[in-house]
């Protein structure tokens, strides 16, 4: 037979796991959602840069610029230039 003081240590034990888990998932997530928004931002900031260069390349394209100055400060592979000048 199961006293009552056993029963109150047995639920508090219970509780307090409980409780723990809670707080680790919490936390976890927080941790999870930090590194994923950090994560999205280099990505968007790398897309945006990139985006950005085409635009120059384009830009230097339609002045009538060199595919190699064109390389030089864009950085743009001669494939990537190649398919910009094709849009």
């Amino acid at each position: 037979m199961i006293s009552n003081v056993e029963r109150v240590i047995k639920k508090s034990l219970e509780d307090a796991k409980n409780e723990g888990m809670e707080k680790g998932m919490e936390k976890g997530l927080e941790k999870g959602m930090e590194k994923g928004l950090e994560k999205g931002m280099g990505k968007g900031l790398e897309k945006g840069m990139e985006k950005g260069m085409e635009k120059v390349a384009r830009q230097m394209l339609s002045d009538g610029e060199n595919i190699e100055k064109i390389i030089r400060y864009t950085g743009l592979s001669r494939e990537e230039i190649e398919r910009l000048k094709q849009l």
